[in-house]
């Protein structure tokens, strides 16, 4: 991909209670030109799951290819991402499991972010969720939200891409 490719960064996050899981991403263009937020609740869909969906729905919101900065508060999916889906892809996401070749994990859910790389470059990057800080359900809404976490993690990246752009243009000049 040439380096003018659009560059998105790619916020998710998610939570689960007894009755599912609530989903949510924003999706920005690093020039801030483009944003889109989604959100929705997944009934008997709990914890990975409904944080990866969150991924999957974001990446698929995108509307042209480009390079994707996903920032994601799940090692579970920051591992999938840099380390098993290709692995995984190329082993038609199955493993081995005790001697015995087990689909991976949500499945059908890594086979469409693998589909989505064969459009976009993705790369992930931890960020720091204050929702699993908390130490009970009850104080979860008084304290931050999934809209709380997520500002959070594009404030941060924005800043660091615009840092970038910075010493970039001082790096050009000199």
């Amino acid at each position: 991909m040439r380096e003018s490719t659009p560059q998105y960064l790619l916020a998710t996050g998610s939570r689960s209670d007894i009755e599912g899981g609530r989903w949510q991403f924003v999706l920005r263009s690093s020039d801030r030109k483009f944003e889109i937020a989604e959100s929705d609740f997944e009934v008997n869909h709990f914890g990975d799951r409904v944080a990866l969906l969150a991924v999957v729905r974001g990446l698929e919101a995108i509307p042209e290819p480009g390079r994707v900065m996903l920032l994601t508060p799940s090692r579970y999916i920051l591992n999938g991402i840099r380390h098993g889906l290709c692995t995984w892809e190329d082993q038609g996401f199955k493993i081995e499991r005790l001697g015995r070749r087990v689909a991976v994990r949500n499945q059908d859910l890594w086979s469409r972010v693998a589909h989505a790389r064969q459009f976009h470059r993705i790369s992930a990057k931890y960020c720091r969720s204050l929702l699993t800080e908390n130490p009970s359900a009850d104080e979860w809404p008084a304290k931050t939200s999934l809209v709380d976490d997520i500002q959070m993690a594009l404030r941060n990246a924005q800043q660091e891409i615009e840092s970038r752009t910075t010493l970039n243009a001082l790096a050009t000049c000199a």
